[in-house]
């Protein structure tokens, strides 16, 4: 990946808030400008519930394969973005270039195993709570 204008999504398990903010961001129109990746601290599982939340506003994430850091460098990023504490830790200690990096606190979805209503709306609040900040740090949707 090049590092000219390379942007990367970090969140534990690369399977909520990092993918629901890698998809929305290949959306605005400063994307078809940059370079994309997300990744997690460590492999989780893929998601239904995000790939549910993504599909209701047109977007297909069912073929993402949840990546870590392995084979990643830094140096390979101009911007680098992670959505929880434990991604915070590990980017402030693996980032050795001195990319941009912020924190976007965004909680992880709320599972209620009895109540599939009650976690898409969880989902939701993450999906509209990342494309907000999305837009206001990159610009509009296409």
């Amino acid at each position: 990946m090049s590092s000219s204008g390379a942007i990367l999504f970090v969140c534990t398990q690369n399977a909520v808030r990092s993918v629901i903010a890698e998809a929305l961001f290949r959306q605005l129109k400063v994307a078809a400008h940059l370079n994309v990746m997300s990744c997690g601290v460590r492999i989780g599982a893929p998601d239904g519930f995000a790939m549910a939340v993504l599909d209701e506003v047109g977007i297909d994430v069912t073929g993402h394969e949840p990546r870590d850091f392995k084979g990643l460098s830094a140096d390979n990023f101009t911007h680098i973005i992670s959505f929880s504490s434990e991604a915070r830790d590990f980017v402030m200690a693996w980032n050795d270039a001195g990319v941009r990096h912020d924190y976007w606190l965004v909680e992880p979805p709320q599972i209620s195993e009895r109540n599939r209503a009650a976690t898409l709306e969880s989902y939701r609040l993450i999906r509209d709570k990342i494309t907000t900040q999305l837009t206001q740090v990159f610009g509009s949707t296409a």
